[in-house]
């Protein structure tokens, strides 16, 4: 299993420039093999027996037909007729590239070459619609690495610092703040492994770029082979044992056989590196109170909002929040940022805008101002600042479920179809981030994970398997049969949570007395939250049992928090505004 751990480096002055001319060489190598790619794929559009092959290919596709053969003939002119390859692309750079190479390591534009190839292979079978060469600006080159540890940047163990050549040394930052040892933990496995293992279990080290409040900042990144930390080192052996065993019989089979050894590709062993258990003080006070892997969860996601039932043996939760609240600070400050980008380029161009205040269509020349340039540096801050949002606050949500869960049931959702709905809010928000996440932490985890088929239909369903269409705008579930209310997005979390092999309702229909009291619940807290304007975000606390005989745990509901009735029962049941929220009393 692959990791990448990340070092901040220290540079002067000189240091930043020595690494910004790398980088603009790396630019040039990157856009000559680009222009190369573009070059060699009109000449393959333009070609008639591939055009000929394409048309056959839409047909045999339409009758589903077998499109292995057409495809090799495809593959066979791309590759053998006009050369567009890896190999071939380097080998153009490194003929082509003049004086760039001076100076530069070999491996590094061989990376280059390959980025570009790999960038016009996306357009050529249709991934993408366009490539973007690197600018000085914008879209610049933001990392360079070699292919393996046998060149390009080395760690000298010694000083703990990334050398390149004889006049680029940068000392790594080892001191962080609240990462729990986490470069710690690593830094010491990557010194030994270097300095006793040669290097086995590295692959390469990346020297990357960032542009942070308008500043470069500069890391170095070691992508390294690891082993999980359930795994001892006996475990380990025994593991390696079999995969030697398993490479010699096939390396045996390919002599035998007269087969070529030179290109076979074995199995990797197993790491020496261990991985760094994952955990936070949040983390570690669900595994006190003894609530870890005790849930089965039903997920129900939405483009903005996630919805959530779990339960176990003497308690139930339902929530429903929105999955990244930060999100909405950053996006009204960044459209007024837009907003005034926008007028500052219009009044340094007016010669490039209609009557109507369309741009014109054609070659323009645009200047910018110095006010345009800062407005354009606090956009790009806040983009960073959203993805770095972003990214740790669906990675928490995502270990919060993994950690309280042992079995994870979700809807199998297309989410790139939710593009041509909801726009840039899939962009915002990455709901498709987080369910990956989710899904693999889980597996990592040993837990259950369970994707539902969208041909279900939960959102649509009732607990007596009535079954009535909703509109998107319907945000209320109402049973006309059986008078079951609730959130909708809610309703159909705890229909997932209920899911079974006989499908949604169960066989005989789901009747529990509890839940119909905290999806009314749910129903009634969501209605008065959207008349009052104030935002939707709740989770709802029902206990099953006394709390003094669920298993000896106190009660997760502190006095401090608001205790409601259900309009229809006695059961009291406490109210929380997140997940999060919920967690935090627990160390009441």
């Amino acid at each position: 299993m692959k990791r990448t751990v990340q070092f901040k480096l220290e540079a002067t002055r000189e240091d930043e420039v020595q690494i910004l001319k790398l980088l603009d060489r790396g630019k040039n190598l990157y856009n000559l093999a680009l222009t190369e790619c573009k070059k060699r794929l009109n000449k393959i559009r333009t070609d008639h027996e591939y055009r000929e092959l394409l048309a056959e290919r839409r047909i045999l596709r339409l009758t589903k037909s077998s499109l292995k053969e057409v495809d090799a003939r495809l593959r066979a002119i791309v590759v053998h007729r006009y050369q567009l390859t890896a190999v071939s692309i380097e080998k153009f750079v490194k003929d082509h590239g003049n004086y760039l190479l001076e100076g530069f390591n070999s491996q590094f534009a061989q990376v280059l070459a390959d980025r570009a190839v790999w960038a016009i292979e996306r357009v050529l079978y249709r991934k993408a619609r366009k490539v973007r060469f690197k600018g000085k600006w914008d879209n610049f080159l933001g990392s360079l690495n070699a292919k393996s540890t046998a060149t390009g940047f080395f760690l000298d163990t010694k000083t703990f610092s990334i050398t390149y050549g004889k006049r680029l040394r940068l000392p790594l930052v080892t001191r962080y703040r609240y990462d729990h040892g986490y470069h710690a933990w690593y830094l010491e496995q990557i010194v030994d492994n270097i300095r006793n293992h040669g290097t086995e279990n590295i692959a390469y080290v990346r020297l990357v770029r960032r542009i942070v409040k308008g500043g470069n900042v500069f890391h170095a990144q070691f992508v390294i082979d690891v082993r999980p930390v359930r795994m001892n080192d006996e475990a380990v052996d025994a593991e390696n044992l079999k995969i030697i065993r398993s490479n010699s019989e096939k390396l045996a089979k390919a002599i035998a056989d007269g087969k070529p050894t030179t290109r076979m590709r074995f199995q990797p062993l197993v790491s020496r590196v261990i991985e760094f258990p994952k955990t936070t003080p949040l983390l570690e006070r669900i595994r006190e109170v003894g609530l870890a892997h005790k849930f089965s969860i039903g997920i129900d996601m939405g483009p903005k909002f996630i919805a959530a039932y779990l339960r176990n043996e003497d308690e139930i939760l339902a929530l429903l929040q929105p999955t990244l609240q930060k999100v909405a600070d950053y996006d009204q400050e960044l459209r007024r940022l837009q907003r005034k980008q926008d007028r500052q380029r219009r009044a340094t161009n007016p010669q490039n805008y209609k009557p109507d205040g369309t741009v014109k269509k054609g070659l323009l020349r645009w200047q910018r101002t110095k006010g345009y340039n800062q407005t354009r540096a606090q956009i790009r801050e806040i983009h960073r600042l959203l993805r770095e949002t972003r990214k740790t606050g669906l990675n928490e949500l995502a270990n919060l479920f993994n950690t309280l869960g042992r079995t994870i049931k979700a809807e199998d959702i297309s989410y790139k179809s939710w593009q041509t709905l909801y726009g840039k809010s899939m962009g915002c928000y990455a709901p498709s981030h987080l369910m990956k996440e989710v899904y693999s932490k889980a597996e990592s985890a040993g837990s259950d994970c369970v994707k539902i088929p969208l041909a279900s239909a939960l959102s649509q369903h009732c607990l007596c398997g009535h079954r009535q269409k909703k509109k998107l705008s319907w945000r209320l579930h109402e049973c006309r049969e059986c008078g079951a209310t609730g959130q909708r997005d809610v309703f159909s979390a705890y229909l997932a949570e209920q899911f079974g092999p006989s499908g949604v309702g169960g066989d005989p229909p789901l009747d529990h007395e509890a839940d119909r009291q905290l999806l009314a619940a749910s129903r009634s807290v969501f209605k008065a939250q959207t008349a009052s304007g104030r935002g939707v975000g709740f989770v709802l606390h029902l206990m099953l049992r006394h709390p003094a005989e669920a298993d000896g745990r106190q009660s997760c509901s502190p006095a401090n928090v608001d205790r409601h009735r259900s309009e229809s029962h006695e059961i009291p049941f406490s109210a929380y505004t997140g997940l999060k929220h919920f967690v935090d009393e627990l160390r009441a």
